[in-house]
Parts: C-alpha cells; sequence; structure tokens
C-alpha cells in the first residue's frame, strides 16, 4: 500500500474544495515525505465526522505573509478562498506557511469511517494513513 495523508478540514471548506471554488488549502506545515500526486483524504469535523473525498496533491508552495505578495501568492490566496489579512494571521508568528495546491479532487459517493483507515480519532492537522 501506498502513503497517503488524512487532512481534517471543516465542513465548509470541503465543500469549496469539492465545487473546485477552493484549490489551494493552507496549512502551517508539510509533510516531510511530501510526493506530488499523494492522495489527501478529507475528514470533514462535526458535524458530520466522516472521510468524505479525496485530492490528489499537485504542487505545494512556501509563502511568507510577513512580505508583500507576488503575482503568485496573490493568485493562491484567492484560490484558498482566504484574505491576505487572514492568512497573515494565521501565519502568525511561524517563518512561512504553505499552501497545498489540488491537482484532482473527487467526492465519495459512500463517505468513510475513520476505522477504514484503522482510526479512532482524526488528526488534530493532518497525519500519514495508508492509502484505501
Amino acid at each position: 500500500m501506498s502513503k497517503a495523508i488524512l487532512l481534517s478540514i471543516h465542513p465548509k471548506w470541503a465543500k469549496k474544495i469539492y465545487s473546485g471554488e477552493k484549490t489551494v488549502e493552507w496549512r502551517k506545515n508539510i509533510p516531510n515525505e511530501l510526493f506530488w500526486g499523494m492522495t489527501v483524504y478529507l475528514y470533514e469535523t462535526s458535524p458530520v465526522s466522516l472521510v468524505t473525498g479525496y485530492f490528489v496533491l499537485d504542487n505545494p508552495v512556501m509563502v511568507d505573509m510577513n512580505e508583500k505578495p507576488g503575482w503568485l501568492e496573490q493568485i493562491m490566496i484567492r484560490n484558498g478562498c482566504v484574505t491576505e489579512d487572514d492568512l497573515r494571521k494565521y501565519q502568525g508568528k511561524s517563518e512561512r506557511i504553505f499552501g497545498w495546491t489540488m491537482r484532482y479532487r473527487e467526492k465519495f459517493d459512500t463517505p468513510k469511517t475513520l476505522a477504514a483507515f484503522g482510526l479512532v480519532r482524526p488528526p488534530q492537522s493532518w497525519q500519514y494513513v495508508e492509502e484505501i
């Protein structure tokens, strides 16, 4: 089996991902063992509390919001459905944040439980899992 990522995400953001409106997910860190084309499963937090689908990681980009965003960063901010101010607040004292870009996304017809991934509780942010 291949390694994948299980990402906790609020339902409102998952909905935007599945619709194609949101094509960048912002996080303060990125996995050490990160490979383009890696599957990222989406665990929707309460009230859904299920793994509802996935996206395929395309090209993660590192951004420092303490500097003036260039044209690429401005596009990524817009595609992440957030404002520059919100990202600056999110970055806080961190050196940088990461935009996880998506090549493909799909919502499952039948959502999966955490047990399908051998888990009893969701990750705080993300964790490695086996691809199913």
